[in-house]
């Protein structure tokens, strides 16, 4: 009887204790405010990504327009794009983001590098000088088209390369490739055609009301007790394992297929983040012109609720390119 009152006991400060976390971590989200502490984070991770708290790009209206070849494509012009960690401005040509250096470099175009990816590489949460694309060009004083749109995947950044016509002017291409590429990849025609009805696919928000914040609060136990859980020693809880040869052969196989690279030297680049465990050896690519770039980067190039790069992390992937140009 004494060992169930105590289990009883045990559970019903658990509870309130998660519940205070849950509802701490949820005032401090609203009033934009986050604390360094792994399960305040946890929980605002959580309702960030999973509650329908986060702004995203492709979302605003005023950043987008419909593309029947790639479904959206930036706005040319300048949209302000903010989340709980940032509060940026993110400016697009109709070839690529700009940054401040774009003017001194008009005349420099030739021998250029272009950047492939998705908002990684766009440059989710910093600012137009602050992507890595912008200090690589300043950097090294040549232009580096940055082509990243939030979401592409392969397919569809080689069909934005194609359509923007600078193939003649560049020497090198940097794929930055990412996990979620892959379903695209595996799945998408790069000649298929978007219904202008299609559009309205993006544009979906979630209603928060009470029914959602109960949903959450129900979630936060289980985030609560994952964390506690990776405190243990020897656990590899929250690592993602990933075998990186098949995503990278997959992208290889599309970028060789589908784009003349005679001539040009072709970067695939990959950031390893600190929860990700490479379960095989990394094969070298069969084609000359291919090569592979690992950048593993620490928690501190990472925003702390946002997964993607902070402008630490841009500078530490810019250096990293510029090392092996």
């Amino acid at each position: 009887m004494r060992i169930f009152y105590y289990f009883s006991l045990f559970i019903l400060y658990c509870f309130l204790i998660s519940s205070l976390i849950f509802f701490f971590s949820y005032y401090s989200i609203i009033n934009e405010k986050i604390y360094k502490n792994r399960f305040i984070n946890a929980i605002q991770k959580s309702i960030y990504f999973k509650g329908g708290y986060r702004n995203i790009w492709q979302n605003k209206k005023e950043c987008v327009n419909f593309d029947n070849r790639l479904l959206y494509v930036p706005k040319i012009g300048t949209c302000n794009f903010k989340n709980l960690e940032f509060d940026t401005k993110l400016t697009f040509d109709e070839i690529s983001r700009v940054n401040q250096s774009y003017s001194k470099l008009q005349n420099k175009q030739n021998n250029a590098i272009a950047v492939l990816g998705d908002s990684l590489a766009m440059g989710w949460g910093v600012n137009d000088d602050e992507t890595y694309s912008a200090i690589l060009e300043k950097n090294i004083n040549k232009k580096v088209f940055n082509q990243g749109v939030s979401s592409y995947g392969t397919i569809r950044q080689v069909k934005k390369f194609k359509i923007s016509g600078i193939d003649d002017k560049i020497e090198t291409v940097i794929v930055h490739y990412n996990l979620n590429d892959l379903d695209e990849n595996q799945k998408l025609d790069i000649n298929k055609l978007y219904k202008n009805e299609s559009s309205n696919l993006i544009f979906e928000t979630q209603d928060m009301n009470m029914k959602w914040l109960l949903r959450q609060w129900k979630r936060s136990f289980r985030v609560v007790f994952n964390e506690i859980k990776k405190l243990l020693p020897n656990n590899n809880l929250g690592k993602i394992k990933i075998n990186l040869n098949i995503h990278l052969q997959k992208a290889e196989d599309i970028l060789h297929k589908n784009l003349n690279l005679k001539n040009k030297r072709v970067i695939i680049l990959f950031i390893q983040e600190p929860n990700m465990i490479l379960t095989n050896q990394l094969k070298k690519s069969s084609r000359k012109n291919i090569e592979y770039l690992i950048i593993k980067l620490d928690k501190k190039n990472f925003f702390i609720i946002d997964n993607h790069i902070n402008k630490f992390g841009h500078q530490e992937v810019a250096k990293r390119i510029e090392d092996i140009l």
